[in-house]
């Protein structure tokens, strides 16, 4: 009876250990097999952000427009508000373009060009983070030529920026004039020598209409020919999401056209798909577009790991929680 007692419990005990190691593994099978999570630091974000190949997902209009309704909603993270969300965006971007052409390249005189959504409300921010940034003599000037209508928060934003003593609202001649100067090399000593395009975000579809035409051939010329080769400490021009005019779902202006080609491209919480196409030679027309995608950075703090599970963008090297603002992301090694 001894004998069988024994017998039966080290039975009983290998096959517990065995069931135990099995569904240890099996966990690990199933750890393996979900996104990894990363919590990302300044130190982190800048070594994912410097050199390292983007292998990420590049968002739809649609997704992207998804993906704000997550953040207004709370689906996977706090809910906030889209004041909230676009004085984060905003001064974040901001703070971008302050350091790059600002501290990098000695603008002072700016230029936002604000459209009526809420991409035009980003550039609202934008403006004041420049206004307010510790640059000596800084200037700015912003064309709102929709201005704020029946929305309360774009007329408090607007109101913001009109209290700044260093930013003046233009008119369309104005802008027109500032970047004719560059395109026909007259007198642009004096001019305003950074333009920020706060246009059209990724909701933009079909032609620009007016009032927006003159301005955008014009900012597409400052952006092409002669102009495409210009001294960055000259001229300089930065898109906020996307560049204005572009297809979002695309590669760049749609028919061949010429597209906006800006110094710098900021995404907002991740790339859009139009940026897929950046490094690919069968598509990308022109140097400027590969230097797009190696100076490009990545500005926004909203996105948690359940979003990124939900999205696939856990290459984006920004959270909610991060040290930092901004971070660059080279997509021209996104081909290798």
């Amino acid at each position: 009876t001894t004998t069988t007692t024994t017998t039966t419990t080290t039975t009983t005990t290998v096959a517990a250990a065995t069931a135990q190691a099995s569904a240890q593994a099996s966990a690990t099978r199933i750890e393996r097999a979900r996104p990894v999570r990363r919590r990302v630091t300044a130190a982190t974000a800048m070594a994912m952000g410097d050199g390292s190949a983007y292998r990420g997902r590049f968002l739809s209009a649609q997704e992207a427009y998804a993906l704000d309704q997550d953040l207004l909603a709370g689906v996977g993270c706090e809910k906030q508000s889209l004041e909230a969300l676009m004085r984060r965006a905003g001064a974040q971007a901001g703070r971008v373009v302050v350091e790059r052409a600002g501290e990098a390249l000695g603008h002072k005189m700016f230029c936002v060009l604000c459209g009526p959504g809420n991409n035009g409300g980003d550039g609202l921010v934008l403006a004041v983070t420049l206004a307010r940034a510790a640059l000596e003599g800084v200037n700015v000037k912003v064309w709102y030529p929709k201005g704020p209508g029946s929305s309360a928060l774009y007329a408090m934003l607007k109101a913001e920026c009109e209290a700044e003593t260093n930013i003046e609202f233009v008119d369309e001649a104005f802008v027109v004039d500032a970047l004719e100067r560059h395109v026909n090399s007259h007198d642009s000593a004096a001019n305003v020598t950074c333009f920020v395009d706060a246009l059209f975000g990724f909701s933009f579809k079909g032609d620009v209409r007016e009032p927006f035409i003159d301005v955008m051939n014009c900012l597409t010329a400052a952006t092409n020919g002669a102009c495409a080769d210009a001294d960055e400490r000259a001229l300089y021009t930065v898109a906020i999401d996307i560049p204005s005019g572009w297809n979002v779902d695309g590669c760049d202006a749609d028919g061949g056209k010429l597209a906006f080609m800006p110094n710098l491209l900021i995404s907002l919480t991740a790339p859009k798909r139009c940026c897929a196409t950046l490094d690919d030679p069968a598509k990308a027309r022109h140097w400027r577009m590969k230097r797009m995608a190696q100076t490009h950075v990545v500005a926004g703090t909203f996105l948690t790991d359940a979003m990124c599970d939900k999205y696939g963008l856990h290459d984006v090297p920004l959270r909610v929680d991060s040290t930092i603002d901004f971070a660059p992301v080279d997509l021209s090694k996104r081909l290798d």
